[in-house]
């Protein structure tokens, strides 16, 4: 495999040979910098990307991996398509250390010979489509990929890391993907002055290797790898069981009256009246949804030639499950039109649409409480009584949703603008800004009697670190593991024994955690796995992907460990989560448990117990 090592600050750059896999390859050059000693933001904080490495379908996401901002840790995400385009450039995995001196753009070509650049930004480009739009006009004559950052990348820890797929030198409607989890966007500004990516080349794939890999699916599967990919794929493109499609389509009605809402309030909130906001949801939401996206087809893939064509769009909206429950039912927003404005502010200014939506939910119920005043934030309280939602008719529902949308697109400007003192301090993310919060405002904390963190969705590490929880009502998003706000835990919508649970976690790791560090998109999850260990051995030599993978988690757990420890719950909301978990799934003896609200605390700790000893790891609550 082919890498590379650049220097933002001199602008040189080194190959390096080595057969290595992206995430692996982030690890490498953290542990090799000693990242863990510096500032998130010190330009030694490496920013690392690397494209998947498979020829299947489904197996060209490019994975990128940095010191998170908001986790604090390392960490990584990804995003699909954007590595089939990479892969002509010939290389594998790009590390990046250094920092410009202007704001600039990287651009990687390989037209014969490998080329690295820099240039310099001097116009004022503020969302992630004006930069994407300016790399395009500069080569729309090659076939390329951009990875661009927007304004929250500037000013807040919650930067995303933007790209869109660009055909006959057109982007194409829907087809936009995010690696945003963790502020990578943040940190490839900040700590490097780099507004965007851009790679073309003319190098070619293996086709060898591509047809060991078709052979390996359809010996396994006796069927053609096409039809193995569609019906392993239902959910993603359509399922005639639910008449819809995509994560938007089928989540509402899989996690029905658990879907989060007003700030993770389903605690408090009673059944019946999560059963009739569902309906709405049902009505306002997925109904229009199937109308405009599912029967008028219009779907795409990410990029690469994928039939699944998971990504649903409608007026110019890429409408997905997270995205859209983070800025619309977390906020009290049930109309979707609504919501599209939300989300299209949220886009546009680069954000992670889960973090901004979770922080945009917790300040909505600060302001609700009195925690926080409109004069300081510059807009108006939100309407967040449910009970307005369960009897409210169409027309008062669509006023609500209006109001609350107009107040969340304020907010995300304010926030990217950090336009004022408290504005700068939500920019840090939800735990340090309540730490900080519950100081300057201590006269109010003391007569509320709860905290800022009390009313926030978070999950901690270490004693700044934190990461908002994904949109399901689970332990598994809400557990401190070595890892959280990706998908390496058990999230269906169940609750177990602490020790069952963490067996349910380690098997879920053991399949994302290769898919991840291969660069295989989780959609097609299900048809690879059983052929996973096949495949990495047949064309990468890696004799068990599986103990591979887990060895590289492990190697994760050692570098976090000189950052932080694992925390015990802080955040009451969080804690009345995981309560009320127990009472939705009848569990009697942690009901009876429960009632002893501290026993959180003996069920988080025996499950990080089991989980450490399945894992090899000593991860457990300091």
């Amino acid at each position: 495999m082919k890498n590379i090592l650049i220097n933002a600050t001199t602008k040189k750059f080194e190959i390096i040979e080595k057969n290595i896999l992206p995430i692996t390859w982030g690890l490498y050059w953290h542990n090799k910098f000693e990242t863990w000693k510096y500032d998130v933001y010190d330009e030694k904080n490496v920013f690392c990307f690397g494209s998947g490495v498979l020829p299947i379908i489904g197996g060209h996401r490019l994975i990128f991996s940095f010191r998170s901002p908001l986790w604090d840790g390392f960490y990584f995400s990804s995003m699909g398509g954007a590595g089939y385009q990479f892969k002509s450039t010939g290389l594998n995995n790009v590390a990046i250390i250094g920092k410009c001196e202007k704001p600039s753009i990287l651009v990687i070509e390989n037209e014969g010979q490998l080329k690295i650049d820099f240039i310099e930004v001097n116009e004022e480009l503020k969302t992630v489509y004006d930069v994407s739009n300016y790399i395009l006009d500069l080569y729309k004559d090659k076939n390329l990929r951009s990875v661009v950052v927007g304004e929250a990348s500037k000013r807040t820890n919650m930067g995303g890391l933007f790209s869109q797929t660009v055909r006959n030198g057109k982007f194409v409607e829907g087809s936009e993907d995010w690696a945003a989890r963790g502020g990578g966007g943040s940190v490839l500004y900040r700590a490097h002055n780099i507004i965007g990516i851009v790679f073309f080349g003319n190098e070619k794939e293996n086709k060898d290797d591509k047809e060991k890999a078709k052979k390996i699916i359809e010996d396994y599967y006796k069927k053609p790898m096409t039809k193995v990919v569609l019906e392993h794929t239902k959910k993603y493109r359509y399922d005639e069981s639910t008449a819809t499609g995509g994560t938007f389509g089928n989540n509402w009605l899989l996690y029905k009256e658990k879907v989060p809402i007003f700030n993770w309030r389903m605690p408090y909130i009673d059944r019946e009246d999560r059963k009739k906001i569902l309906e709405k949801i049902l009505k306002f939401y997925l109904e229009t949804f199937n109308k405009e996206c599912i029967e008028t087809k219009k779907w795409t893939n990410c990029g690469e030639p994928c039939p699944v064509l998971c990504k649903k769009h409608r007026n110019k909206n890429k409408v997905d499950y997270e995205p859209y429950a983070a800025n619309g039912t977390l906020l009290g927003i049930f109309d979707l039109y609504e919501v599209d404005r939300v989300v299209k502010t949220v886009d546009a200014l680069g954000f992670d649409a889960i973090e901004v939506g979770n922080l945009t939910a917790w300040v909505f119920e600060l302001l609700d409480v009195g925690l926080l005043k409109e004069e300081e934030l510059n807009i108006k309280k939100p309407i967040f009584d449910h009970k307005k939602i369960v009897n409210g008719d169409e027309e008062e529902i669509k006023e609500i949703s209006k109001h609350n949308a107009d107040q969340a697109i304020k907010l995300l400007h304010n926030l990217a603008e950090n336009s004022n003192e408290i504005y700068k301090i939500l920019s840090l993310g939800k735990r340090k800004a309540a730490k900080i919060l519950n100081e300057r405002f201590k006269s109010r904390v003391e007569k509320s009697n709860k905290k800022f963190n009390d009313y926030a969705a978070y999950i901690p590490f270490g004693d700044w670190g934190e990461i908002a929880p994904n949109l399901y009502w689970t332990p598994g998003f809400f557990m401190p593991f070595v890892v959280q706000g990706r998908y390496l835990t058990y999230y269906k919508p169940e609750f177990h024994e602490p020790e069952k649970f963490a067996e349910l976690v380690f098997e879920s790791i053991k399949l994302e955690m290769p898919i991840e560090n291969l660069g295989i998109c989780r959609f097609h999850r299900n048809w690879v796995k059983p052929i996973l260990n096949d495949l990495a051995k047949e064309l990468l030599g890696i004799e068990d992907i599986v103990e591979d993978s887990i060895n590289l988690y492990r190697e994760i757990c050692n570098y976090n460990k000189k950052i932080g420890y694992a925390k015990k719950v802080e955040s009451e909301r969080v804690r009345d989560l995981i309560i009320a978990l127990a009472k939705e799934f009848n569990n009697e003896e942690w009901v009876k448990k429960f009632e002893n609200r501290e026993n959180v605390d003996e069920y988080v700790k025996r499950v990080l117990d089991k989980y450490s000893q399945l894992l090899g790891i000593d991860w457990r609550i300091e």
